[in-house]
């Protein structure tokens, strides 16, 4: 079981990690839009209007994917390996 002192070190290390990450990555076009965005938001039922619509946004982008996944999964169960004689 992790002390106390183990706990804090690895979130520290955990949050320089994750410092030196975003430092070293450039926002992406998508990432500056939304930015944008949410600096509009002036109240709470704003922001959480705006969360819901991008949550939904993802989850069809998801299930598009999911689907193809399944044709591809079909497609995977067929026996198309050349046979060893």
């Amino acid at each position: 079981m992790y002390n106390l002192k183990k706990v804090c070190i690895l979130r520290k290390i955990k949050k320089e990690n994750m410092q030196t990450a975003v430092a070293q990555q450039p926002l992406n076009a998508t990432q500056l839009h939304l930015l944008q965005m949410f600096s509009f938001t002036k109240t709470e039922k704003t922001l959480h209007e705006l969360k819901k619509l991008l949550r939904n946004f993802y989850i069809q982008q998801v299930e598009k994917d999911a689907d193809n996944y399944q044709i591809s999964d079909c497609m995977l169960q067929e026996h198309l390996r050349t046979p060893y004689v």
